[in-house]
This record gives structure tokens, C-alpha cells and sequence, in this order.
């Protein structure tokens, strides 16, 4: 905003190239500041009082996630690359997919904020609130870091270790991945 053209402090002019007032010598501002947008009140986002509320959902259809059926077509889709590519003799992609499908299948299960907009279904259901993160301690960071050490060292094994230790391996991620994804991915 440009320099007004009269002083503010006592309404005589003000010259073009001078940065005060010759008259009062009070400075001119080139930026004024303005008067406040709300007296006081707080401002936030609007808290919900009936209606369709929007939510986290895992199973409804959201502007970022698919639907039910996207999801379990997508998931069939992902394990079916394992059989095809042992088929294929791709066995480092076999040693390989705990991982992708993991990584994969948690971003394809993952809760998407579901905003309905439907005026004539019935009230949505009120869902609590999450509980806040526990604070990071030694044992939560060991607990953090602990499949990730696993994971690579089983990729080492798979990689360099004799047969049976791969065979090994291999069958402990194919018990231990399902139970792993429900248990981490799923259930949060």
C-alpha cells in the first residue's frame, strides 16, 4: 500500500520523497497496519453438533482412498505378483515382497477422511477421540527399530545365507507378514 498524501498525526501534506511529516516530523509508513479482523473472539475450524460428521474410515470410500471393492481387488492384485514372479524366476522380487507388500498394502488400507454429504441417511455414529502418541522412550524406539533390523537382516540371510537359512526366512515371512499387517496396518 502506498504512502498516504496527508499526515495522519495532524492532516498536513506530505511530500513524495520525505519519510516523515515537515510539519509534526512524525514518521509515514508505507505499510500501514490495519485494524483487527475479530474483537477478541476465537477463531477456529467448527466442531460438529449433529448430522454427518466427517471421520476416519478404513471401509467407506474417500476423496484419497478407494472403496471396499477397489481395495480387495488392489490387494489380490499385490499377492498375485508373487506367484508370477517366481513363475518368472524372479526370485530376488520373492525375497523382496514382505517388504513391497507391506509398504503397498499399508497405503492401500490406510483410514482416508471419509466427509459425507448425504442429507438423507441417518446420523453418523460419534467416534472417540484417538488417545495421544506415548512419549518416545528407549523401549519405544527399540520396539520402533526392531522390525527394521529384522527385515534387513533377513534380506542379508535371503541374499548371501546358504538355502536353508532363504528357505527359512522365507517361509517365517510368509507366517509372519499376514500377522504383522493385521496387527499394525489394520488395526490402527
Amino acid at each position: 500500500m502506498p504512502a498516504p498524501r496527508t499526515c495522519r498525526t495532524c492532516g498536513g501534506e506530505l511530500h513524495p520523497d520525505l519519510r516523515w511529516c515537515p510539519r509534526c516530523y512524525a514518521p509515514v509508513y508505507e505499510l500501514t497496519p490495519r485494524a483487527k479482523l475479530h474483537d477478541g473472539d476465537f477463531v477456529s475450524a467448527p466442531l460438529a453438533e449433529g448430522g454427518h460428521r466427517p471421520h476416519w474410515s478404513r471401509w467407506e470410500k474417500s476423496a484419497t482412498t478407494f472403496g471396499p471393492a477397489g481395495r480387495i481387488a488392489l490387494t489380490v492384485l499385490v499377492v498375485l505378483t508373487l506367484p508370477m514372479a517366481l513363475l518368472s524366476n524372479m526370485f530376488v522380487y520373492a525375497a523382496a515382497f514382505p517388504i513391497v507388500a507391506a509398504t503397498t498394502l499399508g497405503s492401500i488400507w490406510a483410514r482416508g477422511w471419509v466427509v459425507p454429504d448425504e442429507p438423507d441417511l441417518p446420523p453418523l455414529p460419534a467416534a472417540g477421540r484417538g488417545e495421544p502418541d506415548a512419549p518416545w522412550t528407549a523401549g519405544r524406539v527399540a520396539r520402533e527399530a526392531l522390525p527394521w533390523i529384522c527385515a534387513a537382516v533377513a534380506m542379508l540371510a535371503v541374499s548371501y545365507g546358504p538355502l536353508p537359512l532363504k528357505a527359512a526366512v522365507l517361509i517365517g515371512a510368509c507366517i509372519g507378514g499376514p500377522i504383522w499387517f493385521w496387527k499394525r496396518v489394520l488395526d490402527r
